[in-house]
């Protein structure tokens, strides 16, 4: 996956902060107390959409293909920039009795990001 840097504006990883505190999350949440989520952005261009590599599934290649031709109903659709690879997150918290939870929380980090 593409890292964001200001140069580019095609699909990316862009870096992005959570701080449970900011969210008013602090009071349940034990640890951490943030982290990086992270957050896909970009355009998907015809050329990169297309490519098995940067799409989502086989499905969105297939699907843009279709679109690059000009085939109804694709024509005017978009592909978006979207998380192409998630990984979990540890994380110690409060559950509704008062217990002390530690569980890993699936899909909380963007790693990649795809058309």
């Amino acid at each position: 996956g593409l890292e964001c840097d200001g140069k580019v504006n095609i699909c990316c990883k862009k870096q992005f902060f959570v701080s449970f505190k900011d969210i008013g999350w602090s009071d349940w949440i034990i640890a951490p107390t943030g982290y990086h989520a992270n957050y896909c952005e970009g355009e998907c261009p015809s050329h990169i959409a297309g490519t098995s590599g940067s799409s989502l599934s086989f499905h969105s290649t297939v699907i843009n293909h279709y679109r690059m031709r000009g085939h109804s109903p694709f024509a005017n659709l978009k592909s978006c920039c979207v998380p192409t690879k998630l990984r979990p997150m540890s994380m110690l918290y409060y559950d509704d009795g008062q217990n002390i939870i530690k569980k890993d929380i699936q899909n909380m980090i963007v790693e990649e990001c795809g058309c």
